[in-house]
């Protein structure tokens, strides 16, 4: 007889803490009910509503479906996932330390932080429930935390706080700064511990194109200052740069099975080494660094934050340890990477300069039963220019990539003339315009 896992509801959950009421949803792994004496390690998540079922955008982890096949591939043993759902328009506070270095009072909304306060929620009202109503392995060695977004910032916060409870941090695509749109002053929104702390795992990853929101210079940054702490990079810690990778459920679905293995399972040895990056690089002007990706043999795939390069022509470039590129002279040379006696190559020019900046323009014309009061946005807001048109004009960094829908603030969305939603690709390469014509409304 064939074993599947299960999920439950839990409805109403109430926080003393926060005073305040929201679901649980439980996974249980597939011998859950076959063998009574069996416990099992624990992984929470934030956002619980989102992580089995879709968000309001159609998309979800789909966890149950993630694990139930590594479980069934052998690549890791069997989990209990606790998903606690956020509160909507609380979110953001939950979700916020008030602690240093986290500028909250500059972020894009206004925050009221409640971080301390949903991390005794999680810790002394969650926990103690689901270690008591189900069969787990409620030591801190089996505990692991796991978010996105801001559900990332506020795993990075309790996971370094509390270590005596969590010793997995899941920070998928982590809120670590609010980037202003306008004026492009960052604000950082995490606090830099001091110390090393009894963590046995630590997965880091962002997407290449979740545009100003979640920048790799700022994920890199949190990472950098972990292992500067004493995390092995590229074995306690693991980090990952996602190619094409946007700030969505789908592609921290896609990416799941990274952390799960590398908190669960036997990553094996490498199978395959790809050397990602920009081809052009400037004596002056905007930094570059090369994204060596290695996937092992179980699927996990990660970023090394410490890798052997070597250049065909060292009086061109020199390449750090942690993929920084050098320029020294302009002219072209072939860089490689190598890893576990695997390697990739990528050649580089080095110019005399690069921008540090780009100019986009986004003019978006839309339906003509279009409301007027409605606003419109490109990922960014729009201004009416009459006639049906919405403009902005923009300053971003160079190599910015954007994924985005042409959207209203009553939540109607860009359709195509097949009624599909429509997705818009964007890399800030040179000056330019993207010129969308609307066909009709969701």
């Amino acid at each position: 007889m064939e074993h599947r896992s299960s999920m439950l509801r839990i409805e109403g959950f109430y926080s003393s803490y926060l005073d305040n009421q929201r679901d649980l949803f439980v996974y249980l792994p597939p011998s859950y009910d076959q063998d009574s004496s069996r416990r099992y390690p624990v992984l929470y998540m934030h956002d619980g509503q989102n992580i089995f079922h879709p968000a309001f955008n159609g998309y979800s982890w789909n966890v149950h479906e993630t694990i139930d096949q590594l479980v069934q591939d052998n690549k890791m043993e069997e989990i209990i996932v606790v998903g606690i759902s956020n509160m909507g328009m609380d979110r953001s506070n939950e979700f916020t330390h008030d602690m240093d270095g986290v500028r909250y009072q500059d972020d894009k909304v206004d925050i009221r932080p409640l971080g301390h306060l949903y991390e005794r929620f999680l810790i002394e009202e969650v926990k103690p429930y689901v270690d008591r109503i189900f069969r787990t392995k409620s030591g801190a060695e089996h505990t692991a935390l796991m978010g996105s977004s801001r559900g990332g910032q506020v795993t990075y916060h309790i996971g370094l706080r509390r270590p005596d409870i969590f010793s997995k941090l899941g920070i998928i695509s982590p809120y670590l700064y609010y980037v202003d749109p306008l004026t492009l002053e960052e604000f950082p929104q995490y606090h830099s511990f001091q110390s090393k702390q009894p963590i046995s795992r630590i997965w880091i990853d962002l997407g290449s194109s979740e545009g100003l929101l979640i920048m790799e210079k700022h994920v890199r940054e949190a990472a950098e200052k972990l292992v500067e702490l004493g995390y092995e990079a590229d074995n306690e810690l693991l980090y990952l740069y996602a190619p094409e990778a946007a700030h969505v459920e789908k592609d921290w679905a896609a990416r799941l099975i990274s952390p799960l293995i590398h908190f669960y399972g036997n990553k094996g040895k490498a199978r395959v080494v790809t050397l990602h990056g920009h081809d052009e690089v400037g004596m002056v002007g905007a930094k570059s660094r090369l994204n060596p990706i290695v996937e092992m043999e179980n699927g996990l795939q990660m970023t090394l934050l410490r890798a052997d390069y070597q250049v065909s022509n060292p009086e061109i470039l020199d390449v750090r340890a942690d993929g920084t590129l050098v320029a020294k002279s302009t002219g072209e040379t072939t860089v490689t990477v190598q890893y576990q006696g695997l390697q990739a190559s990528r050649t580089i020019r080095v110019i005399p300069e690069t921008p540090e900046h780009v100019t986009l323009d986004i003019i978006v014309h839309v339906p003509p039963n279009t409301p007027e009061v409605i606003r419109i946005y490109a990922w960014f807001p729009l201004a009416d220019a009459g006639h049906g048109t919405y403009t902005n004009h923009l300053r971003l960094p160079l190599h910015t990539e954007l994924v985005f829908q042409v959207t209203r603030t009553d939540g109607r969305i860009e359709l195509d003339q097949n009624g599909n939603p429509v997705e818009h690709k964007y890399k800030a390469a040179a000056n330019g315009t993207v010129e969308i014509y609307v066909e009709r409304w969701s």
